[in-house]
């Protein structure tokens, strides 16, 4: 299971960094790794070509100095032909006196010391000639064997048993033979060397032959002459086509498996007395340590391309995408809120990205100081307005000194009535005012704030003879409305409290108690409900041109685009407002 979890987990990690945009170090490696790759794949070819080049020249090498050496071994036959040919040239090849023939011939065999005996065949098998021992008495070689020599008409070599001498033993010997004919070029004879098989392996003894390598003479009946072998005895090394007779030995070069199933390179050559030569060496196989520096030195430009390619990546890091990481992060600083956040200076960056970290720093010290200023200016700003609002205050304080003076003279009480509905809205500019300037914001108003200011501040002020009223406001949710229609809304207020305290009644109730709630309705816009313990909202939707507080009234619900309805039991007023802000 913990090995499910781990390939799970890779595999995972695998996918989401095959989804993932490279980085500029990858996309940077790659781009300088395509363009090398064409160099590096024409040096690896190069390379190839050269391991292939000296392989070639081994191989030629070799087949070079297998022919050198079996051509080396042609001499001693190239010998005896010569021999044989110069020996027909003399008159004793034709021998009208058969002692003075056995003369030459045996001058001739004792100059030559691998030369056991030279002799004048007739066609028919006898032996007209011999030396250094007179022929026999009627003693005949085989017919097979002259028919053999007359029919390849040049030099040729076989292998044959000599008879037995005055020991009585008979001796295996190497035949070399040359037709010799008339004037009229029709043949009358062989005239034949016999040469033991020790002096053909003479030959082969002498040539320093490499390690694994073997050499054999052949004759045409391939059978073995003689054959050496280098190092350790190599045995039935020959070629596995020697062993299908129907095929013709011929000269030339081949790689094939001996037949102890090895294979070689063969070089097969004719030499003259149709003998063929065959040199055999088995390659040459590199050690290990040279192997592996042949495959290192194919592999070095993938090896180059594979390093240039990641220092490419390394060296673009340090020097261009380090910098441009360094800007980013300053960048980022920025953003999130960090004013003083700067690039540090880098001398060894490119200079476009020293000319980036240059702009941002000058931008950055720009706008901080377009941002002080702004700030200062907004500052002053706000100093003003408080220095207005204090002033607007102070005004309205003292207009309502002024008429709480005036009241004073009042004689009846519909002219205090007058003065106090005057007193009242004032108070309730004045509630406005201070909201719309308690904060830093004057484009809009908490309506919940204002109404509860407004409440209290009608609580303090207002009495009646029957007692002063509680009023409360209560706002679950905060709603907000421009100045205009917050001081509208609160004039609607101060008009319903006023409405509601005209007509109250003694009766069983010393003071009364009114209820605001403001509630946002799910559509859109606000509720606005005032509660009176007493039901004495009956007449507050008669149109009476006597009472102005009413015509006022229905001025503000006109201007506010409000809608109001009345409860049944004359204690409860809902005012449907609109979006106010």
């Amino acid at each position: 299971m913990l090995s499910l979890t781990v390939l799970r987990n890779w595999l995972g990690r695998l996918e989401g960094r095959r989804h993932a945009r490279p980085t500029l170090r990858t996309r940077i490696a790659i781009r300088l790794a395509i363009v090398l790759l064409p160099l590096c794949l024409g040096a690896e070819i190069a390379q190839y070509a050269i391991a292939l080049h000296h392989q070639s020249l081994r191989d030629k090498a070799l087949v070079a100095r297998g022919e050198a050496v079996l051509a080396s071994q042609g001499s001693a036959l190239q010998e005896m032909s010569i021999l044989l040919e110069t020996v027909s040239a003399l008159p004793a090849s034709r021998p009208s006196d058969r002692e003075s023939c056995n003369d030459t011939f045996r001058r001739i065999a004792a100059q030559h010391k691998d030369i056991s005996s030279l002799r004048l065949i007739a066609l028919d098998g006898t032996t007209t000639c011999r030396g250094p021992a007179p022929p026999p008495e009627g003693a005949a070689t085989e017919p097979a064997w002259v028919d053999d020599a007359v029919k390849v008409q040049t030099f040729s070599v076989w292998s044959a048993s000599e008879p037995a001498g005055d020991d009585g033993a008979s001796d295996t010997a190497l035949i070399a033979a040359l037709p010799s004919y008339d004037m009229d070029q029709n043949p009358t004879g062989v005239l034949a060397v016999a040469l033991s098989f020790r002096a053909l392996a003479l030959t082969t003894q002498g040539v320093d032959l490499p390690e694994t390598s073997a050499l054999a003479l052949l004759d045409a009946k391939r059978t073995v002459l003689t054959q050496r072998t280098r190092g350790t005895p190599v045995g039935s090394w020959l070629p596995g086509s020697l062993s299908d007779t129907k095929t013709n030995l011929m000269s030339g070069t081949f790689i094939q498996q001996g037949l102890d199933g090895t294979t070689r390179t063969y070089v097969i050559t004719a030499l003259p007395g149709n003998i063929f030569g065959v040199y055999a060496e088995e390659p040459d196989e590199p050690s290990v340590i040279a192997r592996a520096l042949l495959y290192f030195v194919i592999a070095f430009p993938l090896l180059i391309w594979i390093a240039a390619s990641l220092l490419a990546g390394r060296a673009a890091e340090r020097s261009v995408i380090d910098p441009l990481n360094r800007v980013r992060h300053a960048i980022r600083r920025y953003i999130a809120g960090d004013e003083t956040a700067r690039v540090e200076d880098d001398p060894d960056a490119p200079e476009e990205v020293q000319a980036l970290a240059t702009k941002f720093n000058t931008m950055a010290g720009a706008i901080q100081a377009r941002d002080e200023a702004l700030r200062a200016a907004l500052e002053h700003q706000k100093a003003l307005v408080r220095e207005v609002n204090h002033r607007v205050r102070n005004n309205l304080q003292v207009m309502n000194s002024l008429l709480n003076l005036q009241s004073r003279r009042a004689k009846t009480p519909e002219q205090m009535a007058i003065f106090l509905d005057i007193q009242r809205r004032l108070n309730a500019l004045g509630t406005v005012h201070s909201a719309l300037y308690k904060g830093d914001d004057f484009r809009a108003v908490d309506l919940g704030v204002l109404l509860k200011d407004l409440c209290q501040s009608i609580e303090r002020h207002l009495s009646t003879e029957w007692g002063r009223p509680v009023l409360t406001m209560r706002s679950p949710t905060t709603i907000f409305a421009l100045p205009d229609a917050a001081l509208t809304l609160a004039f609607l207020v101060t008009e319903l409290i006023a409405a509601a305290t005209s007509s109250l009644s003694p009766e069983g109730h010393p003071a009364t108690q009114v209820d605001f709630d403001l509630s946002e309705r799910p559509g859109g816009g606000a509720t606005l409900t005032m509660k009176v313990d007493q039901p004495v909202l009956g007449s507050l939707m008669q149109n009476r041109p006597d009472e102005g507080h009413i015509n006022l009234f229905r001025g503000l619900i006109r201007q506010l685009r409000a809608h109001m309805e009345l409860g049944e039991d004359n204690c409860v007023v809902t005012v449907t407002l609109p979006v106010l802000v």
